[in-house]
Formats: structure tokens, sequence, C-alpha cells
């Protein structure tokens, strides 16, 4: 409680740059281990970027203003965010851009990096600009960014990626869950599933889902519509794909590789790894997201992995 105390009371006295450098210091030197998700092991701080002082209530007043700003936007228009996003979250976007580019960088497959260089082509300094992020994504894929307020339920989900809209959340987490939030927030759908458009065989993959689901949902045929979030979850979400020449294991799913740490997780624990087939997938696949996955699917390629699961969306 002193602690925090102190750092407040530093806070109040410095200018607004002064105060996040020393909430920086400090925030570090009294979380000098962070996890990265429960049951995860720690993550060396020397490694871990320097964290902006963003704490949970802050985040949480942030998280609702600018929800609100989302909510009262007509469908389609470009929500305001209240007072910008702030220095602080600023900060944390540069903490957790540069720690998921750097694991992705050795783990991540070349056409995941070459989408989000080369596609998205985020700044590592500030949060992405949504009217501008949007206007990239509509004009080299003929997708669009669809801002939401949070998690939304599949139906709602799939039936806006028949559409061609990626939804995604506008606030950033509090430094308290850097390495993990179970809350969603505008890390995991720009740096995991955004990517994913600038790939043609993923940006088809993700309408072919949203295609089935609403087939499934009119037939109401419920059984095959959890299959079909069996395999979404395990290919999109977690998905991991042979790559290169030598067929090397990378990782392609958006939330293994927004995850930092479950990214190393999966891809240095081969016996983890099946091949990515049907029956397989129907026995172990999951839906969990409370820890790491016990098991991961292995695609052959990146296009034959998307084109693989749109032929068995064919036959539900």
């Amino acid at each position: 409680m002193a602690r925090a105390l102190h750092i407040l009371t530093a806070r109040a006295r410095l200018p607004p740059t002064d105060r996040a450098v020393v909430a920086s210091r400090r925030w570090n030197a009294l979380h000098a281990v962070a996890p990265v998700c429960a049951g995860s092991p720690p993550v060396d701080a020397a490694e871990t970027p320097a964290l902006p002082f963003y704490p949970d209530a802050l985040a949480k007043e942030r998280k609702r203003m600018i929800n609100e700003a989302v909510a009262s936007t007509p469908a389609g228009d470009v929500p305001w965010i209240p007072r910008g996003y702030l220095q602080e979250e600023h900060l944390m976007w540069r903490a957790i851009f540069r720690t998921v580019s750097s694991a992705a960088s050795s783990y991540a497959c070349q056409e995941y990096l070459r989408a989000l260089r080369e596609g998205a082509a985020y700044r590592d300094d500030v949060v992405p600009d949504i009217a501008e992020l949007n206007e990239r994504v509509k004009r080299q894929t003929g997708w669009q960014v669809a801002p939401c307020i949070g998690s939304i339920p599949p139906s709602e989900f799939f039936m806006e990626l028949e559409a061609r809209r990626m939804p995604c959340t506008m606030y950033i987490r509090p430094h308290t869950k850097f390495s993990f939030t179970e809350d969603p927030d505008c890390v995991h759908e720009m740096l995991g599933h955004i990517p994913h458009l600038f790939i043609p065989s993923w940006a088809r993959l993700y309408q072919a889902f949203g295609r089935a689901a609403r087939r499934l949902t009119e037939r109401g045929d419920k059984d095959a519509y959890e299959r079909l979030n069996l395999m979404y979850f395990a290919v999109v979400e977690k998905g991991l794909v042979r790559d290169g020449p030598d067929g090397d294991v990378k990782a392609i799913g958006a939330s293994v590789i927004s995850g930092a740490g479950e990214l190393e997780h999966a891809l240095t624990n081969p016996e983890r790894h099946l091949p990515l087939e049907v029956d397989l997938v129907m026995k172990y696949g999951s839906t969990d997201e409370d820890g790491f996955m016990e098991r991961y699917f292995v695609g052959d390629g990146v296009d034959t992995m998307a084109d693989f699961v749109i032929d068995w969306m064919s036959t539900l």
C-alpha cells in the first residue's frame, strides 16, 4: 500500500512524460517476473520491455469510455476515441508489440511475418489509428475492420466474417495483464487476426467459416456447428504449420501468435503436436482458453491448410 501511494504521489508531481517513466521503472522493480498465463512458466524480466503504469482502474474506465463511443457510432463509421489514446495506452501497445514481434520472428511462419510487416504495417510506438487501418485493409484485401465492444457471440462473429468484416475491440489491457488477458483487447485482433486478412487463402478461409456457420444455423444442426467451432479454434486461433523448404513447424494461429508466452510454449513442445486431420481435431480439439492447449494441430502449408479446411466445411 505504501509503495502504491508513493507511485501515485510521484505521478501527481511530475509532468506526463516523466510520470510514465517513473511509474514504468517502479512497476518493473516491483514485478521482476510476470506470469504469461495460468499454468505457464514465468517470463524473465530482462527479456520483457519496460512496462508503463496503466492500472486496472484507469484501464477499466477507459474501456467504458471507448466502448460507449463505439456503441454510439453508426455501423460503418469510425468511432471517435475520447481524448484520443493516452500516453499510457501507446506505451502498452509499444511494449506488447515489441514482445510479440520478437517472439514471432522466431516462431511464426513467413506468411504471417510478411503480412504483419507489409500488410498491416503497424508502427511500434502508437496504437494503430482505426481509420487508417481500416482504409489499408479495405484497399488491399476488400475486408473492413468492424469496431466492437468486447466478446461477441459466435453467431454474430461468424456473420461478420461472411460479410468480410473483422470485429475489433478498441481498448487495450492494463499493465497487470501485460502477457495475457481473458478479456479480448485490440492486441488480439490487430496482431492476431488482421494480419491473416493480407494472406489471400486465409481471407477466403475466414469468409468460408462465416458462410458455413450461417448454413448450419439455418439448418439447425447444432452438432455440426460445434464441430465447426472446434475446427475454427484448432486452425484459426491455435494452428501451427510447416513452413519453408525444410518444413519447420511455425505458428499461424491468431491466439498463439498474439500471446508470446504460448507461442514459445507451443513451438518448443513438439510432443503436443498432431497432424491436422479432422478426426484428430474432433477427438483432441478444445475451445478452452484458461491455459495452454494440450494439443496443437499442424497443417502442411498455409495455403494447403486453408484449402483443406474450406473443403472440409463443404461436407458439413
